[in-house]
């Protein structure tokens, strides 16, 4: 009995939505967690082992700012685990907008990106994770704010080609609220599967 209250103590993630991830002739079943209690920066810490998250760009900022002690409520952290529990993607939503929610981060795991175009295994993840913050702004009748584009030419692909967002002044992104359904559906021909949300 003690192992499992040590076990419960280390995983207090909340399971917020099923999803999928990959093209849909052979998409796999994963899942969207939200990070809320502070044991749960474990979480974060074992991304640091994973060989999928080397070279990330963003991993550390999102633990610093996690694990202060007087972290923002309004910001939502959000993690996609695979079928085999691994972590291979992250983003952080600023909700306190009355009209629009912010994404801060978004990172998929450097070795399954677009920047690893010709070897990664799976597809979408990142899709996956904009299509379910979409699909929570649209329940919370708001716009979505993509906070400094970074100037690349594959993340700037992404969001403007590939989501459909519109660029606006300072490498910032927006969605209205109309178009966020079409993301939506864009996620679920490409991965065959809907995004479920259960909390």
């Amino acid at each position: 009995m003690k192992i499992q209250k040590t076990n419960n103590l280390l995983f207090q993630k909340k399971l917020i939505a099923t999803c999928a991830i990959g093209q849909s002739d052979k998409s796999k079943k994963a899942c969207i967690y939200e990070l809320d209690s502070q044991k749960d920066s474990f979480e974060l810490h074992k991304m640091y082992y994973d060989n999928k998250w080397q070279n990330n760009n963003y991993l550390e900022e999102i633990t610093e700012e996690y694990e202060r002690p007087n972290r923002r409520k309004q910001d939502r952290y959000f993690i996609i685990e695979d079928q085999d529990k691994n972590v291979v993607c992250i983003s952080v939503l600023d909700t306190c907008g009355n009209s629009q929610n912010t994404l801060e981060y978004i990172e998929t795991a450097p070795s399954l990106s677009c920047y690893n175009i010709n070897s990664r295994p799976i597809k979408f993840i990142g899709e996956t994770m904009i299509a379910f913050l979409a699909k929570l702004t649209q329940q919370q009748k708001k716009d979505l704010f993509v906070l400094e584009v970074a100037p690349k030419e594959p993340t700037r692909n992404f969001y403007f080609e590939h989501c459909g967002f519109t660029s606006i002044p300072e490498n910032n992104a927006i969605m209205n609220k109309d178009k966020l359904e079409g993301l939506i559906r864009m996620n679920e021909d490409h991965t065959g599967s809907k995004i479920e949300i259960i909390a």
